[in-house]
Order: structure tokens, then sequence, then C-alpha cells
């Protein structure tokens, strides 16, 4: 399965692979039995000395800036296969990714934006929060895998926190278990960092003191209570500029009196 010779692994299965390069194993050590999840580059179309520079630093800054390993994977291993392959040997557990597992609950939804967190605690920004690279193991702890990755393999180096925040908010809308209030908040709100992102799925949810049924009648009412309203503003106008044309009546009437006073003044004078 693998296009190079990898020696001490037997390989489980393929997870994935992508246009950039990369393919994701699971396998088996050969010596202990044990289990890891292995990350496969092939440099050998790219410009292989620069980014395999990048590549290994990635690693390191991984390595060495991760210190909360809850929901991240601890790197096993970094080597070079042959000029153009390298692969990072990271560790794993018993489980399935999110494309085979098909969703999660509010506690891993809870690890998951917890890992990211931690990420960009440390100023690593993930870049690719996908399905196929969130693993859930057979007891229910989830493990993010791929962080960093984009900025090397895609070349998207402007990638920030807030794209990593959208593309939390995208899988919490496919796959999670969330109420369809908390989806309703994020798509109102939009949180641009972990922190709101957090508050919104801890928020509790307040309970309504009414049924639906009595708001239906509070809205009714409510409409009721506005109409008779805007009758009685309409009724008040109304009667004010039949006053206003009651006092002009009379105003004009007054001076329609005094000018034939005048007139009949004159002519009988």
């Amino acid at each position: 399965m693998f296009s190079v010779d990898i020696g001490g692994f037997d390989i489980r299965r393929k997870l994935f692979s992508n246009d950039f390069g990369l393919s994701v194993f699971e396998v088996v050590e050969t010596e202990t039995a044990r289990t890891f999840i292995l990350r496969l580059v092939d440099f050998s179309n790219k410009a292989t000395d620069f980014k395999k520079a990048q590549w290994n630093q990635l690693q390191e800054g991984y390595r060495t800036g991760i210190s909360d390993y809850s929901h991240l994977p601890r790197i096993e291993q970094v080597a070079q296969v042959d000029e153009g392959h390298l692969y990072s040997l990271l560790e794993c557990e018993e489980g399935v990714t999110l494309v085979e597992k098909g969703q999660l609950d509010s506690n891993q939804i809870n690890q998951l934006v917890a890992a990211v967190g931690h990420l960009h605690d440390k100023r690593i920004v993930h870049g690719a929060l996908s399905p196929g690279n969130i693993w859930i193991s057979t007891r229910g702890r989830v493990i993010l895998y791929g962080a960093g990755e984009a900025k090397v393999l895609e070349g998207k180096g402007r990638l920030g926190n807030v794209s990593d925040v959208r593309q939390l908010i995208s899988i919490i809308q496919r796959y999670s278990t969330v109420s369809e209030r908390v989806i309703e908040n994020l798509n109102l709100e939009e949180p641009m960092t972990i922190e709101e992102l957090e508050q919104i799925l801890t928020r509790p949810e307040r309970k309504m003191g009414i049924s639906d049924d009595n708001k239906l009648a509070a809205f009714f009412e409510r409409k009721s209570l506005n109409q008779k309203a805007e009758a009685a503003e309409r009724e008040r106008k109304k009667a004010k500029k039949g006053k206003r044309r009651g006092t002009s009546m009379l105003i004009l009437g007054g001076a329609v009196l005094v000018v034939m006073m005048i007139l009949a003044f004159y002519f009988l004078f």
C-alpha cells in the first residue's frame, strides 16, 4: 500500500490522502504490536529542501511547544524515508475517525475545542480541522491530528485562529449532538475566538417559563393590544384635527361678522 518502503510497520489500513502529498495510515509496529498513526508526506514534486525544512521545523515546534496531550497526539518519531518522502509517527488508541464515527457528543465537542484552544495558546494554528483528522477512541477520547500541516503542505501561511474557530463551528453544526438552540446561538453570535466559542457551548440553556401554546396566546394578546392602541391613537388624532377645524371655523365666523358690521355702519352713516 505504501509507495515507498518503510520497515518495521504493518499497515492496518489507509485512512485518507489529499492532493498536497499527504497520506495517512493506521499502522502496527511489528516489534511491539503498538498501534500508531503514520503521516507520510511526498515532497518529490516540491522544492524539497525548503519544504522538508519547514516540515521538520513544524514537528520540532510541536514537540517543544505542546504540553497538554489530553486530546493531542505525541510525536513518537520523525524520519526521512528517502530524498522525497518524510513521515511522522504519532501515538494512537484503538478507534476510528469522525468520518467513520459520524457523530460527536457534547463531551467530545468540548474535548475537541480544548485541543484547539491549547494549540492557540502555543501560537499554533491547526488549519485543517476535518473529520479525517479527528480521531475518537473506543473509550470516547478525542485526539486531534494534523496541527499546522496546512501551512506547510498547502502554503496557507496566512491562516489565523479565526479560521480554526470557523472550521470548528462547521464540525459542530454537521457532526455534533448539541441542541438546536446552541447551533442558533453559534450562527447568531459568530464567535471569533475559542473563549467565545466555549462560552456559547457551556452557557446553560434558559428554560422557558411558558409553553408554546401560551407563547402563541401571548403573541395574539400583544397584537390585539397593539391594534387597540393604534385605533385609539387614530381617534385621538381625528378628534384633535376636528377640534382644530372647529376653532378655525369659529375664528373665521367672527371675522366675517366684524366685516359685516363695519360695512353696515359705513352704509348707514
